[in-house]
């Protein structure tokens, strides 16, 4: 079934707000392959938190999932070029540092404080969660990347004193993620969230925030941005820990 198809045979379930939003989308679907949840919800005139409630209503698993709905169905799986300009990355990296840089020092120190670190991350941001899971290890940290709900158990079975939560999801909706660091917070666990939406269940329920601006043109490298804005953040986040620790090797005491 197509997107236009899909959200209006589901308008008839929807609460009026989310309908609303619905409706406004089905005006013109194909710009939102290239626009994020931002300004999506600012075009539909209402909050980001209405457009991932009508996309979750409308059968998609949040925002990014109707919008790569999208981006396939108005580009037929064909891959645009990239313009040279794009090609670095450069201006999502940038962008994403600067954003998250008031938010590094808070979650520094929870990592230089911490004597533990579970990561958790799904599908791409799997991969990233193991990579930092790696560098962790060099700062001396105990660090495990979870995948499952069992791990989750294991992790957070008391005592959990400087256990610490890293929860990384390019939307912010990815329901493990998520149903991680909801679980951490009951816990007591202190958590740091790495996403592009910061208006996300994810950002709702971490105790730090650490926000990247990837942008998503229509090509077929839709998931590369997003992962090296998510490495350049942490590098930031682990170059500031080893700058709190004096020479980033020394475990706390």
């Amino acid at each position: 079934m197509r997107v236009a198809e899909t959200l209006q045979s589901r308008l008839k379930d929807m609460r009026p707000a989310e309908a609303e939003v619905a409706r406004r989308m089905l005006r013109s679907l194909a710009p939102l392959a290239e626009q994020s949840l931002r300004e999506v919800a600012a075009a539909c005139q209402t909050s980001d938190a209405t457009v991932m409630r009508t996309c979750r209503a409308a059968g998609f698993d949040g925002f990014q999932d109707l919008k790569y709905h999208v981006l396939r169905e108005f580009t037929s799986g064909r891959t645009a070029a990239v313009p040279p300009s794009r090609g670095a990355y450069s201006e999502d990296l940038a962008a994403s540092v600067k954003a998250a840089n008031q938010a590094l020092d808070r979650a520094a120190r929870l990592l230089r404080d911490s004597r533990r670190v579970v990561l958790v991350g799904a599908g791409a941001s799997q991969g990233v969660a193991l990579i930092a899971t790696d560098i962790l290890f060099t700062l001396g940290r105990q660090a495990l990347a979870i995948q499952n709900e069992q791990m989750m158990a294991f992790a957070l079975t008391p005592p959990v004193n400087g256990l610490v939560l890293v929860a990384i999801s390019h939307s912010g909706e990815t329901q493990f993620p998520v149903l991680v660091a909801r679980e951490a917070r009951e816990a007591g666990v202190k958590s740091i969230g790495l996403t592009n939406e910061p208006a996300s269940e994810l950002a709702q329920v971490v105790d730090v925030v650490l926000p990247t601006q990837a942008v998503e043109p229509p090509r077929g490298s839709y998931a590369i941005a997003p992962r090296i804005c998510q490495l350049a953040v942490l590098d930031a986040l682990f170059n500031r820990v080893g700058l709190l620790n004096g020479n980033g090797a020394s475990r706390p005491t």
